[in-house]
């Protein structure tokens, strides 16, 4: 190994580093203050981004070579790149939603739930984050909007449509829960026990922990696919394509070329040691041994970026992979 090659490893080794303390940061902020928590999406697209610049430029000042197009997006052909990352999924994620069938039900020994399960109030609402003191919290379970006083004080849920029996008015006690059915769940008034609104910032939803306001307009719908879809492109999968597939593999290509070729494109152990980065990263926030196995879509994402030359072709793909295992695992429950 050459002194140009070492430097190259010390500056990925930096930048990967600097890049996990950015992401536990804003995550451990973001668990503690609530009005922080819809800032956090856009910060880590930030740092995915802002830390290959500035490791750039470190690298540079050493000797390191630049290409014309470090990060993957400069020279890449967007449409035909986001076409075939289309294409790859169509492709792909049918093979994943038969595999993750066969897990759940055959394995997990969950049951299938039809369609409608997918019906929500949006994103926001789905899982469960970070269980503030003092808040309440609202949860889609896949029955219905489910509302948990975390509060120390009773409060009133009063949905919009009370008059009638679906809709009727409950009193929750300190660490009471309640399930709201869908026709109950459009439009719900939060209250004290003496009938006044809870103050700004007290209600937040579920997976997010972002603020809600009061009343919460949480009418289940189709409707949040679509935007869940944009913010994976550009929030999720772009920075992370921008980081892995752009900086990290342009980087190792140009300091350890590869003479391997599979499926016609050039790939080799810098496809593979941005792979297994992609998949490290993931420890950060969750440290689970189950996120290790975003290895295997990462060595596709690099197999795509080589065939494209750039970023677009494995950021269509990335997005669209999440967002079918989002609503893939809407579809199952325990028995």
């Amino acid at each position: 190994m050459n002194a140009q090659q070492r430097t190259a490893l010390w500056e990925i080794a930096a930048a990967m580093a600097a890049a996990g303390l950015c992401l536990w940061c804003i995550d451990r902020v973001a668990a503690l203050t609530s009005s922080w928590s819809s800032f956090a999406g856009a910060l880590s697209a930030l740092t995915f981004v802002g830390v290959p610049l500035l490791a750039l430029r470190w690298g540079t000042r050493r000797g390191l070579p630049v290409s014309d197009d470090p990060l993957g997006i400069d020279r890449a052909p967007l449409w035909r790149g986001l076409g075939q990352g289309v294409l790859v999924s169509l492709i792909v994620l049918p093979l994943f939603a038969f595999a993750l069938d066969v897990f759940e039900v055959q394995i997990l020994r969950h049951r299938r739930l039809d369609v409608s399960a997918l019906h929500s109030a949006g994103i926001g609402f789905q899982g469960r984050g970070a269980v503030l003191a003092d808040r309440v919290v609202l949860l889609d379970d896949r029955r219905g909007l489910a509302v948990e006083n975390h509060t120390d004080r009773t409060i009133q849920v009063r949905p919009a449509c009370v008059e009638q029996p679906i809709c009727a008015q409950r009193t929750l006690p300190p660490g009471g829960r309640t399930l709201l059915a869908s026709g109950a769940a459009s439009d719900v008034l939060l209250n004290d026990a003496q009938g006044r609104p809870l103050a700004e910032g007290v209600v937040i939803a579920g997976a997010t922990g972002e603020t809600l306001d009061n009343p919460v307009h949480a009418a289940p719908s189709l409707a949040w696919l679509l935007p869940w879809l944009f913010s994976q492109l550009l929030v999720v999968a772009l920075p992370e394509e921008i980081f892995f597939r752009g900086y990290v593999l342009g980087r190792l290509r140009a300091c350890f070329p590869t003479r391997r070729r599979v499926l016609g494109v050039s790939f080799g152990g810098a496809h593979v040691a941005s792979a297994v980065l992609f998949a490290l990263i993931h420890l950060v926030l969750v440290p689970s041994p189950q996120r290790l196995l975003v290895f295997f879509p990462g060595l596709l994402f690099a197999w795509l970026a080589e065939r494209n030359r750039g970023v677009f072709a494995p950021t269509a793909h990335h997005a669209l992979a999440n967002v079918c295992q989002t609503a893939l695992l809407l579809l199952y429950a325990p028995r």
